[in-house]
């Protein structure tokens, strides 16, 4: 997943969040400019989180599909498992 996958992942969870928090608290009785910043705090700490843990845990390794990966050409296994069928 590219870094601006991710991005757009944290705004989109930071807006559901804002939204749900602030319309709720206005909808609880809250007055509009406690409303806003808590769904502006909320969209902080929520889309931070995500932002966090999808670029901890969805970025893949630059090196990933080159390391397993046996570059000599003189390799006596190459071409041996072509005609097997599972």
């Amino acid at each position: 997943m590219t870094p601006l996958n991710i991005q757009k992942m944290a705004i989109a969870f930071g807006l559901l969040a804002f939204g749900f928090l602030a319309i709720g608290s206005v909808l609880m009785g809250s007055r509009v400019i406690t409303a806003a910043i808590r769904g502006g705090l909320g969209a902080l700490v929520f889309g931070g989180l995500v932002w966090g843990f999808a670029s901890l845990f969805l970025q893949e390794d630059e090196d990933a599909s080159i390391k397993d990966m046996n570059m000599e050409d003189d390799d006596p296994d190459k071409g041996n498992q072509l005609d097997q069928t599972a």
